[in-house]
């Protein structure tokens, strides 16, 4: 994953550079993408909140 959001970084600078707004745009899509999927993973499922035992 590391590879993917370098690789996708250089793609977005070799695009500014060199002044293709295609190349840069798939690179900025790319690293945009990286850092989605990165998020996600990051997330873990919220145990639902207990409703407390009916007391009289």
């Amino acid at each position: 994953m590391v590879m993917f959001c370098r690789l996708s970084l250089l793609i977005l600078v070799a695009g500014t550079l060199l002044g293709d707004i295609v190349i840069a745009s798939v690179g900025l899509l790319a690293l945009c993408a990286a850092a989605v999927y990165h998020n996600v993973q990051q997330d873990t499922p919220q145990e639902e909140p207990q409703e407390p035992g009916f007391t009289a």
